[in-house]
């Protein structure tokens, strides 16, 4: 067979040569990927998914899910005013038989020699000024620790009440909030003026005790006499039926579109209840305030530090701390803001180891107030 015929029979022979480079072979499959696409397809599944997102997205706008119909979250931050406070007192009943100046209470920021604050230090929300307050100290013992009343009116004008829920440790801040409203260092915690019952003593004589104010309705002499407040008694747990009742009377069910909120302070300290009791009273006022379907901010006050003079039966220092930790922790949990006493108290004087007098308790009922003016008023 002659050769031209037995090279066409074999086919033609691969002529030797180097093999295609990687990037080249890569870029064929490519090519051929390209090729086989169905790009009418990939069209229609890109129409048909889009089409099923908008939907979903326009049902997530327009259904009434949590959150969907909420006005917008207001602002805890206040302008910076520099204020004058050194006669703060100038105007308040027994300020010279109390003897009492605002100085005594609160270290006040430092101002720059242009006489311009440093609102570096300031606090710029209600979580800092919590922090701040709770974390501040005194430059030795009963040193000062580091708003007028017309505004302290304009504060509980933004709520339809203010409720204290607790023991009679609370009744303390309670005592300093009247004191404040009614611009009476010398008896403004009392439903009368009683001789034995002036300055310190209505904070810290137990003979006083039956005649505090416990609510707006005891006492005349309020300056904000528009919206009510009240000290409702809690020394146990479950809740006695009397003290819920009063609180739904506070607290009473409403639409939370329709009214202003209600603000709930509440303490137990480690000598009314145990920790894990003490847990639950605060879930259970908690639960209560819910029921109302009302917005009703909630602040938990922990216990005073222990006084330096010894008191049978008297919890430690070292129980209260871990008491005050363990029910911050709890609070928080429930998204219940904090405000810790201890800091203040650990070098405050005490003469019966129990109660702190008038301007611990003013302070404290500043503080309260405080945390109130940075609250929503909607």
């Amino acid at each position: 067979m002659p050769s031209s015929e037995k090279e066409e029979q074999e086919g033609p022979k691969r002529m030797p040569g180097k093999r295609p480079s990687r990037l080249r072979r890569l870029s064929w499959k490519v090519f051929d990927a390209y090729d086989n696409t169905s790009w009418l397809h990939i069209a229609f599944k890109a129409s048909a998914y889009t089409y099923v997102a908008l939907n979903l997205w326009i049902a997530w706008q327009i259904l009434p899910l949590p959150g969907h119909w909420d006005p917008p979250v207001q602002s805890d931050k206040v302008p910076y005013v520099y204020q004058n406070h050194s006669n703060y007192f100038g105007s308040f009943n027994g300020v010279a038989e109390c003897g009492i100046q605002a100085n005594d209470l609160y270290e006040f920021p430092q101002h720059h020699k242009s006489g311009q604050a440093d609102h570096n230090i300031f606090c710029p929300n209600r979580k800092a000024l919590l922090k701040a307050m709770s974390e501040g100290g005194r430059v030795g013992f009963d040193a000062p620790y580091t708003p007028k009343v017309e505004e302290i009116c304009f504060i509980l004008d933004r709520f339809d009440a203010i409720v204290f829920v607790g023991d009679p440790f609370l009744q303390t801040i309670y005592n300093g909030f009247n004191t404040l409203l009614r611009r009476d260092l010398a008896s403004g915690a009392m439903k009368m003026d009683l001789d034995n019952c002036h300055c310190d003593l209505q904070f810290m004589n137990p003979d006083c005790s039956r005649e505090l104010v416990h609510s707006s309705e005891d006492a005349d002499g309020f300056w904000c006499k528009r919206k009510p407040h009240a000290l409702l008694a809690l020394d146990s747990f479950p809740t006695p039926a009397e003290t819920i009742t009063k609180f739904k009377k506070l607290v009473p069910e409403a639409p939370r579109s329709r009214y202003q909120p209600i603000a709930i302070i509440h303490s137990i300290s480690p000598s009314t209840m145990p920790q894990d009791v003490a847990s639950q009273s605060l879930v259970q006022v908690l639960s209560l305030a819910d029921q109302s379907k009302r917005k009703t901010p909630m602040l938990w006050i922990g216990p005073t530090a222990a006084g330096h003079i010894d008191i049978k039966n008297r919890k430690g220092n070292q129980e209260i701390w871990d008491f005050d930790m363990n029910m911050a922790k709890v609070a928080s949990q429930k998204d219940i803001e904090v405000l810790h006493m201890w800091n203040l108290t650990v070098q405050a004087t005490s003469h019966d180891g129990l109660h702190f007098g008038e301007k611990v308790a003013i302070t404290q009922a500043m503080m309260v107030i405080n945390w109130l003016s940075r609250l929503p008023s909607s």
